[in-house]
């Protein structure tokens, strides 16, 4: 007969393929690391509870008397759970905790709860008492555990906090749990803190750059129209030329000179800001980066630059791609409004993971093109020697900063450097996707050659000198065989483009007239809410308009740039579909309210775009 915990790996299995092997594989070695002594005992009322003996003191997981009373006394502390609320539990415990959660929230609320156990001597302790297949029910759980599939974490907080949900997620630590495993605990709250701030820092940014973004698209479309997709490149660069990733890090006055002896034996990538650098010193990058949409036209305005190819996106600062008279090579962001230039000619257009820096987005091209090899440079991700980056970026001579109080980390020459949280967030992002890189290409190498900042797991340290002689020993004209790429459309499909570019200043001013519609319905339904006994036939009737209204305003060419503008209001109208409501002409009166404001807001915005775009495109010939 099949014993509770050979059970309960049975029930994991099926819910998680695979954990019931690294459980079974991971048990001694975990065990053993952990030295921790798991106990149970019978409580008052007659239940197992367990229990943990540390520095002489012993810790209950569960309620000596009652189980069921102490979880159900911390659970009414959460206060109101709503509709699809996410919910994070630090600890198992006996199960009461979880179990007390499920009876105030309803199965048809489709909360998904994520279940964080830090140690793991007592979940393993907790597969011979608890019933897992019955504790879970047929609820949407999630089971991440300390040494066997923690590093699932932060990536599932990511899908769980879906921007709009911030704002109601609920998370509770179970008894003891603190002094049992302190470290833990504060490293899972600060990832659920730090994902929750990032949210509300991208929704502030978006804010704030929101209608830059759509100018400098609307002004950049003719360049998609004409240029070229980053894809294209792969029939330029040989696959066994390794590339270079020229960084604008304070490292780089060390070995600049060294990358003379790349050229022609390396793709050489430079960020914006090391062009200047870069060019004083008579060297000239196969390609450079921009993707920033305020990035002032000083740091790059060199005459020198200006014919170089250059990697950008559709939200760059357009005063910088107005300069660049060079071949311009776009990859995919997913904004259907540039989309169906591709979708119209029957093209794919290929997408990468950019990291959302200069400096990211020239090494993921490196490693979607296919190159074996990536050479880091000017990479510091640190103020090496005080300062935040090479003399000669934005000041000939750069100043030096008090560092005292700043984060230290390990460094590649010096033992500890200091770094600033921007700087620290790509340094993981580096980390994270060098190891998915080489999960899939085991054979994929990253050097940091930058001779001095922040340790980057994952790659090999050298100088650039070294780097260089070992690496770069194929030949070829990259920049000429770069010159030789035709542009992504021919002549007849930029005709098409051009067509639908100009139908752009007509269909924002039609989504404004349905914007202005669709504020009247939401007034009829704010009307209609006045009455102590509402109508439900008029109810549903302009439930039907404002839903056909709603989907001619999604369905327009324009809707995803004026989405774009939207920011923290749009995010603010999402959240309500979380929340419930004291009465039925309450939730309806919310619900006109919201939705007056979001008519108002996409009005606006086609209103102020159809204007711009008009003055955009109405200069642009055939």
């Amino acid at each position: 007969m099949m014993g509770l915990y050979e059970k309960n790996l049975e029930a994991l299995n099926k819910r998680f393929p695979g954990m019931d092997k690294l459980i079974e594989e991971k048990k001694d070695e975990l065990l053993q690391k952990e030295n921790l002594d798991v106990e149970s005992e019978i409580n008052l009322e007659g239940r197992e509870i367990l229990k943990v003996q540390r520095n002489n003191r012993t810790l209950y997981l569960a309620g000596k008397r009652s189980a069921s009373l102490a979880a159900a006394n911390q659970i009414k502390f959460l206060g109101k759970i709503e509709y699809s609320a996410p919910l994070f539990m630090v600890g198992i415990g006996n199960g009461c905790y979880l179990e007390e959660l499920f009876k105030e929230v309803p199965k048809k609320n489709d909360n998904m709860v994520m279940v964080y156990e830090p140690s793991f001597s007592i979940f393993y302790e907790q597969l011979f008492h608890v019933d897992i297949e019955e504790l879970f029910e047929d609820r949407i759980v999630a089971l991440l555990v300390e040494g066997i599939n923690e590093e699932g974490i932060k990536p599932l907080i990511k899908q769980m906090l879906r921007g709009d949900r911030v704002s109601c997620m609920r998370h509770f630590i179970l008894p003891n749990y603190n002094e049992i495993c302190p470290e833990k605990v504060l490293d899972f709250q600060k990832v659920l803190k730090d994902v929750a701030e990032e949210y509300l820092v991208n929704i502030n940014t978006v804010q704030a750059f929101s209608k830059v973004a759509v100018e400098n698209m609307l002004k950049n479309a003719d360049y998609v129209r004409t240029g070229y997709q980053a894809k294209q490149l792969m029939e330029a660069i040989p696959r066994e030329m390794p590339a270079i990733i020229v960084s604008a890090g304070p490292s780089l006055n060390k070995n600049i000179e060294e990358l003379k002896k790349a050229k022609n034996k390396a793709f050489i990538i430079a960020v914006d800001t090391a062009m200047k650098p870069l060019l004083r010193n008579g060297i000239i990058p196969d390609m450079y980066a921009i993707i920033d949409g305020t990035k002032p036209l000083e740091l790059v305005a060199v005459e020198e630059s200006r014919n170089i190819p250059l990697l950008s996106e559709v939200r760059a600062a357009h005063a910088v791609m107005d300069y660049h008279k060079g071949k311009k090579f776009f990859f995919r962001e997913f904004t259907p409004y540039f989309d169906r230039m591709y979708e119209m000619n029957h093209k794919e257009w290929a997408a990468m993971d950019v990291g959302g820096s200069v400096a990211t987005a020239a090494f993921s091209l490196a490693c979607y093109l296919g190159l074996g090899t990536v050479i880091m440079v000017g990479q510091d991700l640190a103020l090496t020697g005080n300062k935040t980056h090479a003399d000669g970026t934005f000041k000939e001579k750069m100043e030096e900063l008090d560092t005292s109080k700043m984060k230290m980390v390990p460094g590649n020459v010096e033992e500890k450097v200091p770094t600033r949280p921007d700087f620290d967030h790509y340094r993981i992002w580096f980390e994270d996707f060098i190891a998915r890189w080489k999960n899939m290409y085991p054979n994929f190498r990253v050097i940091n050659a930058t001779e001095g900042g922040a340790k980057i797991k994952g790659t090999e340290i050298s100088t650039l000198k070294e780097a260089i002689e070992k690496e770069c020993k194929i030949e070829a004209d990259v920049s000429a065989n770069i010159e030789k790429l035709e542009p992504m459309f021919n002549p007849e499909e930029q005709k098409k483009i051009l067509v639908y570019m100009k139908d752009t200043p007509k269909k924002f001013h039609e989504m404004a007239v349905n914007a202005a519609a669709g504020k009247k319905l939401y007034q009829k339904l704010d009307k209609l809410t006045q009455n102590h006994n509402m109508d439900n036939a008029a109810y549903d009737k302009l439930l039907k308009q404002i839903k056909k209204n709603t989907k001619k305003i999604e369905k327009n060419q324009n809707y995803s740039l004026v989405e774009e503008t939207l920011g923290r209001a749009n995010s603010i109208l999402k959240t309500s579909q979380y929340i419930e409501y004291g009465s039925f002409e309450e939730e309806c009166k919310e619900i006109a309210r919201r939705g007056i404001l979001f008519m108002e807001l996409v009005e606006e915005c086609a209103n102020l775009f159809e204007g711009f775009s008009d003055e955009v495109f109405g200069k642009i010939e055939e």
